[in-house]
């Protein structure tokens, strides 16, 4: 019995002290940035209280390769019925939506159908890119997967057409949408919509299936996502299209005043594979955990879930992974993969550790909300300045890479390739602590944003609260290349000049708006003080029409900011038709300095100069809203 007893408390000891020990185990279970997984939803509330003044809703879930750590649901998916957000409510992937097509790739390539490192022309129709600057050089898989194929930015991609002008399938839409190559294959990276929903078509050609067929049978299903649609228009998902309809976006801001409200904003997406998927948070991060678990059902063999998650980039010519089979890496304090997602009304963030097999998914009714799309993963996976490499808050750069920075996701070849001097521009400046301020010509642009050194060629971009990896590098002729996750920005002089060209353009186009209207008022006011009524047509006409550019352009303006659609096209119409009116009239000013052989000097000097005016306003007006349409 004594025996019997003894043996009881060696078991009873040995069972105690595994319990111990996986309770310690279990409590020093904890994120990369230090949280433990038990407290992750408090320091969840915490954080989105603290930013609660610009929430409109927001959704997460945390999970790892054994489940859901936590779910939380925060804000109302429609403010003004007090509708909270919960498991229920749906929201736009936006381009997350890429990582279904790199996933059905992957999934082809396991079964032999696609090589990666073949020229995607084997895949394709005869003569189906049209728009090829560098036939000669091989397009692969993976140029279209890092992004890095050489298509610039178009008006048409990834277009918000009518709800009634959607292309009846993938072909027609990349046909119709087609960019122009406005690189060499792999010089730049520049994110591209149509390069992805190309190679959804590939994986569409090659499996023989539709492409929303093929994502519901290879995806949705194996993983239980029964509440997700990738069709534009949702007839994929009827559940879906009603719930769609409940959700309300908005914008808000700590201050009030630039708070908007957007309806329910669909958007119609023409190469919807690279951003049409809707769906619940609940499946959202389904797709996470199937990301990260190597056994997943997404793929037959570990290898290839191996291969995906290998670099396909790297920034520069260091180490540091760029992309991995097009899922982009973040630099925390651990490197992370995912992919972060806009629409017209929402935002999203999936984003994983492959190593310790941590995820979130984040889901906002908000466009290109960063607080709670990019903060919530630095709470979780802790910040890129939290590594032991970089223990240095920054190190005073020794060089000096001070310049005007032109984004490539851009139109940068044709007619209007002007605009990539209005769009996305990185002005930075050295200031004396070594570090750069975001200013151009003296003038800080962004006072509350920084750029600093942390090691060779590396550095982080403040702003926003956030701090984003950049490196820097020099291409082959000599321009600097600032490096971010997604494109390439580039320096030049010749950039420099091209764009002191067109604001100039557009700072002489204002003043002569200022300048025909007040000459108006001052007309009036002399006519009426000589009580002379008799008027040259020619000189009343010009007036009236100088008048009216000026109003046209300030109604434009006022219908614009007031986010008033009909207005805005009704005034946008209308100055761009005075503004034409007006280049004409500058003309024929022209003409009658020509063909008038007695006019006096000054009259002939008066003439030029407003007809000079007449074509900058013109030019201003083309300018103006050529610009506001690609921004649109």
């Amino acid at each position: 019995m004594k025996k019997i007893m003894s043996l009881f408390l060696i078991v009873c000891y040995i069972m105690l002290l595994f319990a111990t020990k996986a309770n310690v185990l279990a409590s020093e279970l904890c994120t990369p940035s230090g949280i433990e997984y038990s407290n992750i939803g408090n320091e969840l509330d915490k954080y989105v209280e603290k930013y609660e003044a610009g929430l409109a809703s927001c959704e997460v879930a945390v999970f790892d390769r054994n489940g859901i750590i936590t779910n939380k649901y925060y804000g109302y998916s429609d403010i003004e019925n007090r509708t909270l957000a919960n498991r229920d409510t749906v929201y736009d992937w936006g381009s997350c939506s890429k990582i279904l097509i790199w996933v059905s790739v992957m999934q082809q390539v396991e079964r032999g159908n696609i090589d990666l490192d073949a020229d995607i022309r084997e895949y394709l129709p005869d003569g189906f890119l049209t728009k090829l600057q560098y036939e000669d050089e091989k397009i692969t898989m993976i140029n279209l997967m890092n992004h890095n194929a050489g298509f610039q930015e178009s008006f048409y991609e990834n277009q918000e057409c009518e709800k009634d002008e959607v292309y009846d399938n993938l072909e027609e839409a990349l046909r119709a949408c087609e960019c122009y190559q406005a690189y060499h294959v792999g010089e730049y990276t520049a994110y591209s919509n149509y390069g992805a929903a190309l190679a959804a078509f590939i994986a569409e050609r090659v499996s023989g299936m539709d492409y929303r067929e093929y994502v519901k049978e290879n995806i949705f299903i194996p993983l239980g996502m029964e509440h997700t649609s990738i069709d534009t228009l949702m007839t994929d998902n009827d559940y879906v299209r009603e719930k769609r309809e409940e959700l309300k976006c908005y914008s808000r801001f700590e201050d009030p005043k630039y708070n908007a409200d957007y309806g329910v904003c669909h958007s119609w997406v023409q190469l919807y594979p690279a951003g049409s998927a809707i769906g619940t948070l609940d499946d959202f991060s389904k797709f996470g955990m199937a990301l990260i678990s190597p056994d997943s059902a997404l793929f037959e063999r570990k290898s290839t879930w191996d291969e995906m998650i290998s670099p396909t980039s790297y920034f520069g010519d260091s180490d540091i992974e760029k992309n991995c089979h097009g899922l982009w890496t973040t630099q925390c304090k651990v490197q992370i993969l995912g992919h972060a997602g806009n629409t017209a009304g929402c935002s999203s963030m999936l984003a994983f550790d492959p190593v310790s097999g941590l995820g979130v998914a984040i889901m906002t009714n908000e466009p290109g909300e960063t607080v709670f799309n990019f903060g919530i993963p630095n709470l979780i996976f802790g910040e890129i300045t939290e590594r032991e490499e970089y223990s240095d808050r920054y190190v005073k750069d020794e060089n000096d890479i001070s310049g005007i920075y032109f984004s490539q996701r851009m139109i940068s070849a044709g007619t209007v390739s002007f605009l990539k001097y209005m769009g996305m521009i990185f002005p930075i400046q050295k200031n004396e602590e070594g570090s750069y301020n975001i200013s151009f010509g003296g003038l800080t642009v962004d006072p509350d944003s920084r750029l600093y050194k942390i090691a060779d060629n590396q550095y982080v971009l403040e702003r926003n609260g956030q701090k984003e990896f950049m490196y820097y590098s020099v291409t082959a002729d000599g321009k600097g290349k600032l490096e971010m996750m997604s494109m390439d920005m580039i320096t030049s002089k010749a950039d420099v000049v091209k764009m002191v060209l067109v604001f100039a353009t557009l700072i002489l186009g204002m003043i002569s708006i200022l300048v025909l209207a007040v000459k108006l008022v001052l007309f009036i006011i002399w006519k009426l003080r000589k009580k002379n009524l008799k008027l040259n047509k020619q000189i009343i006409a010009t007036q009236i029409v100088y008048g009216a550019n000026f109003a046209a352009i300030s109604f434009y303006l006022n219908s614009s900011a007031g986010n008033v659609y009909w207005l805005t096209v009704i005034s946008s119409l209308l100055a761009t038709g005075l503004g034409l009116f007006s280049a004409v009239n500058g003309v024929y000013l022209i003409y009658g300095v020509v063909k008038e052989k007695d006019i006096k000097i000054k009259s002939k000097i008066n003439r030029c100069i407003w007809s000079l005016l007449s074509v900058m306003y013109f030019g201003f007006i083309i300018t103006f809203q050529v610009y506001n349409f690609w921004a649109l």
